[in-house]
């Protein structure tokens, strides 16, 4: 059996139940049961119309989304961001933002725009090290908690890698207007 066979058997099953037939037995289900339930009902009707879409289109299916608005947080969303006591990456604290947003309704937050913004606020400056460049704490970036140390990979390769210590990361959720309109300034560009 293939797996669009499967899917329209399944199909087929959740639209029986869905009509209060038991799909094994083909007999009406007791008025009493489950599935004669409205809300249970209407479930599984809608799952039946999905199913019946993937068969129709031969597997094929996307379900449709609505628009997502650029990268925006509250003050109340902001107020849920969670701090690390441990010093974290610059790409956890990109998913510390993303966290705290409906990511079904709001575009992610652009991967790098934290470090962006801060080089241009001077915490960070680029350099190239071993043809490769890097950011860096600057002196300012220091005074408010970027550090760099020494880690060890999944691999068990040791390297420098540049952290936020929780007063860096307060910084940073402190002038969250100021990545986000970055962010949105970046994504009008392209």
């Amino acid at each position: 059996m293939t797996e669009i066979e499967i899917i329209a058997r399944a199909q087929m099953y959740m639209e029986k139940l869905a009509n209060g037939v038991d799909p094994l037995t083909d007999r009406e289900v007791s008025e009493n049961d489950v599935v004669n339930n409205v809300r249970i009902s209407r479930c599984l009707f809608y799952v039946s119309g999905i199913l019946k879409k993937i068969v129709d289109n031969k597997g094929k299916f996307q379900a449709e989304m609505p628009e997502r608005e650029e990268y925006s947080a509250t003050p109340e969303q902001l107020a849920n961001f969670e701090y690390s006591q441990y010093p974290v990456s610059i790409t956890d604290l990109t998913k510390k933002f993303n966290d705290i947003v409906d990511t079904l309704r709001v575009k992610e937050l652009r991967r790098g725009i934290i470090a962006d913004w801060l080089v241009s606020a001077g915490m960070l400056s680029e350099v190239v090290i071993n043809d490769r460049a890097r950011k860096t704490p600057t002196a300012a970036g220091r005074n408010i908690g970027i550090i760099t140390e020494e880690r060890t990979n999944q691999y068990g390769t040791p390297y420098t890698g540049v952290f936020y210590n929780i007063d860096a990361q307060h910084f940073i959720v402190d002038n969250a207007d100021a990545i986000i309109e970055m962010n949105r300034q970046k994504s009008q560009k392209q």
